[in-house]
């Protein structure tokens, strides 16, 4: 007899849903940089394989994203590095401004800092390893 209260389609993990969720988002980011901009660097399109990898659910996609999410964390120190040296030199002129809006420095780190951070937790969990090699 059969039970039809099982779904025939595994559940994808929360952790690994919240990591797609915010592939997404970085992947119409990096599409919009890429027409509008015309920036084509790693940093913006290599969201695209992982976001791929991670919705066909392919074996090389745990490689592709922690070296993605380290190449992400180079990024940040390096980033962060350059910003702590320049405030100590000039303060006043160590800003960051978009568009005409003067974005503050110190929640854009730690906005930058959390998503990496989890993006590593999810990266290296056995949930997302499990995710990737069940069909």
């Amino acid at each position: 007899m059969i039970n039809m209260n099982q779904n025939a389609a595994p559940r994808i993990p929360i952790r690994v849903m919240l990591l797609i969720s915010l592939y997404v988002v970085l992947t119409l980011i990096a599409i919009w940089r890429a027409t509008t901009y015309q920036a084509y660097d790693l940093l913006t399109l290599g969201v695209i394989p992982v976001f791929i990898g991670l919705i066909k659910r392919a074996a090389w996609t745990k490689v592709l994203l922690i070296s993605y999410v380290g190449l992400q964390s180079l990024g940040l120190a390096a980033m962060t590095t350059t910003a702590v040296i320049a405030y100590q030199i000039t303060p006043d002129d160590v800003k960051l401004v978009f568009q005409g809006y003067n974005i503050p420095l110190i929640p854009l780190w730690l906005l930058l800092l959390s998503v990496v951070v989890f993006q590593w937790w999810v990266g290296l969990s056995n949930v997302t390893r499990n995710y990737l090699v069940k069909k």
